[in-house]
């Protein structure tokens, strides 16, 4: 019986296909640049938001403790220092909703600290 060798699968010639004028790509404005999340000057940011929402939720569920789970003051401080933190790295950087809440947050944080810690 003859021996048969595997003959190799050449790719097709590659095409140089020019958009039509209709099906043109239109240039990206710059706002696209920007990383996810950021916003233009004066614009409160959903995930902005989210995130300083999801950390003040678990700083309260720590002081408070869920579900059997023991309450852990130490470490219910520790995310209100991260958010304190939020709050004096991004100065000057928040839109005015956006710094407003994150201190109101901060501030009943600390509030409900030293009411569960008494």
């Amino acid at each position: 019986m003859p021996k048969l060798e595997p003959k190799p699968i050449a790719p097709p010639p590659e095409k140089a296909v020019e958009p039509a004028q209709s099906e043109a790509v239109p240039p990206k404005p710059e706002t696209e640049s920007q990383p996810p999340g950021s916003q233009s000057a004066g614009e409160s940011s959903p995930l902005f938001l989210d995130l300083v929402a999801g950390l003040a939720q678990q700083a309260e569920m720590l002081m408070k403790g869920d579900q059997g789970m023991p309450a852990q003051p130490a470490e219910a401080q520790r995310v209100i220092e991260y958010l304190a933190m939020l709050e004096s790295k991004t100065v000057g950087n928040l839109s005015g909703e956006e710094q407003q809440i994150l201190s109101n947050v901060i501030y009943q944080l600390r509030s409900l600290f030293v009411q569960t810690n008494r």
